[in-house]
């Protein structure tokens, strides 16, 4: 309604989800280059997607960018029948059961996915990537236990975890979320540096 007002016409949010933001991307990269189609997309449908799977469109030269909305920070959660409490006991499990455990992500290439896979190299565990066409599959099957344990952005999962559906493990930036300060960040764990946000 905001945009709508300041731009003094009509506005319509068309959400497209899937691979990462890359179907998003590449209908928006298609869309007739007359000033009314914004995409609101992130680092993955604009620089990972394109380097890591064969996209319609080119991240950078498709687009003409306008400026950094938001900043997210993903948080390492697990469904509540998953015995570990915090990144150590995490670790731990994954440890002792290489590839029994399983992730999902909103896709290849997201931030989630390589959260996940930074996290999997920095503690030399191997746990077995389930992507999904969007975080909110990703989400659900985690809810339902198809899968263990996924990294989205906190405000997807921020409502699961207060209700005690899901468990936080570990915060992917520096400083502690306000939203969740009873959640130690990586470092706090004993992965300093490490980091993931979109």
């Amino acid at each position: 309604k905001v945009l709508s007002e300041n731009l003094g016409q009509p506005v319509v949010i068309d959400y497209k989800a899937g691979g990462g933001g890359s179907i998003g991307a590449g209908l928006a990269a298609k869309a007739v280059p007359d000033g009314h189609t914004l995409f609101l997309g992130t680092s993955a449908a604009h620089v990972v997607n394109p380097l890591v799977q064969k996209t319609s469109y080119d991240g950078i030269k498709d687009f003409e960018f306008l400026g950094i909305v938001a900043n997210t920070v993903n948080v390492l959660v697990v469904h509540p029948s998953v015995p570990a409490k915090n990144l150590a006991e995490f670790i731990a499990l994954a440890k002792s059961q290489p590839g029994k455990l399983n992730y999902g992500s909103a896709g290849q290439g997201t931030t989630g996915h390589l959260g996940m896979e930074l996290l999997k190299l920095n503690a030399g565990v191997f746990i077995v990537h389930v992507p999904y066409r969007g975080a909110a599959p990703a989400v659900n099957d985690l809810l339902g236990g198809a899968v263990q344990a996924a990294m989205p952005n906190l405000s997807v999962v921020l409502p699961m975890i207060k209700a005690g559906r899901l468990r936080a493990i570990a915060y992917a930036t520096k400083d502690r979320s306000k939203l969740i300060p009873e959640v130690a960040t990586f470092a706090e764990s004993g992965m300093p540096g490490y980091e993931s946000t979109t």
